[in-house]
């Protein structure tokens, strides 16, 4: 072997240790890559589908927020704010038993709902309005006459769209005041009660609170209160909810499925809000306002304030 053939040899070895050096740091490089890439994807899936924090960070601040917002209002306040996406227990603001109007025909509609589940009845059954049952305020039922007959399902939803008062005692009647209280018992609603049905009252006021209602939309909007396909058609019910002076006011570009309460010095609202940002479930309750306007100013900042500073 001359010796221009050994230096080309040796060249061709080198150059071969070069390459292979050259592949293996790529290779090396490639598979740290591709196992830091794994790792971000990993730790990002786990952080998403990990549990979510009991208390979100912000509480102080929310407190703080609703008390300025408040002022010396605050004690005739009470509230519940759940964000499904950053807590797993909901924020409460001095929840106890109080009037809650017309917010009691939430607690009737879930259980007409159950029972309809549970076949005890069926929303298509005509039931009959019967005189006793016909009362004034909210609501068109009443102009159907005594002994007229609708359809259960149409009842239903006139009670939570116009909260129709008539619509609502006829349900009572169907399902049971006894039957109604001890659903409330069984589902853990302690604060709540009814004692009596709409404008008819003759002793003890019906009773809820913030925390109890509260309890209720968030049950609706996890579809774990009667099942998705009632709890859905409830939320269908609440969209098309016609008091809209309160929390629709305020945020007119969310989609609000809620209900309102409203007699003399008093004020709810509450229900499930969807967002760009995010979705909530809040609740406020007013009793022995001053000032009725005042009173949806105040819930109008409130929910807002949540919407725009507390949504992530």
């Amino acid at each position: 072997m001359d010796k221009s053939t050994k230096i080309l040899i040796a060249i061709n070895t080198i150059l071969i240790a070069i390459l292979g050096i050259f592949y293996f740091v790529l290779f090396s490089d490639s598979k740290v890559e591709r196992g830091q890439r794994h790792k971000k994807i990993t730790t990002a899936y786990t952080m998403q589908s990990g549990e979510l924090p009991d208390f979100a960070s912000d509480r102080d601040e929310l407190q703080d927020m609703i008390k300025f917002t408040l002022g010396k209002e605050s004690p005739k306040f009470a509230i519940y704010l759940f964000r499904p996406d950053m807590e797993t227990q909901p924020f409460i603001f001095q929840s106890r038993p109080m009037r809650p109007a017309s917010m009691i025909k939430m607690f009737i509609l879930a259980k007409v709902m159950q029972d309809a589940k549970d076949g005890k009845l069926s929303l298509d059954e005509l039931i009959t309005i019967t005189a006793d049952n016909i009362v004034g305020g909210a609501g068109s039922i009443a102009g159907e006459g005594a002994n007229a007959r609708v359809p259960l399902r149409k009842a239903a939803e006139l009670m939570i769209i116009e909260s129709d008062n008539t619509a609502t005692n006829i349900l009572i009647d169907r399902i049971g005041m006894d039957n109604i209280n001890q659903y409330l018992q069984v589902n853990g609603y302690n604060d709540t009660i009814v004692n009596h049905k709409m404008m008819l009252q003759k002793g003890a006021t019906n009773l809820s609170s913030a925390a109890d209602l509260g309890k209720l939309f968030t049950k609706i909007y996890n579809h774990s209160c009667v099942d998705e396909y009632y709890d859905q058609l409830m939320i269908s019910y609440l969209l098309k909810q016609q008091d809209r002076d309160c929390f629709p006011a305020a945020l007119p570009y969310w989609n609000i499925a809620h209900k309102t309460g409203e007699v003399d010095n008093l004020y709810d609202d509450g229900g499930i809000l969807y967002g760009s940002k995010g979705d909530f479930i809040l609740v406020i309750m007013n009793d022995n306002y001053d000032s009725r306007g005042e009173t949806i100013d105040k819930m109008k900042k409130i929910v807002s304030q949540i919407a725009n500073d507390f949504i992530d």
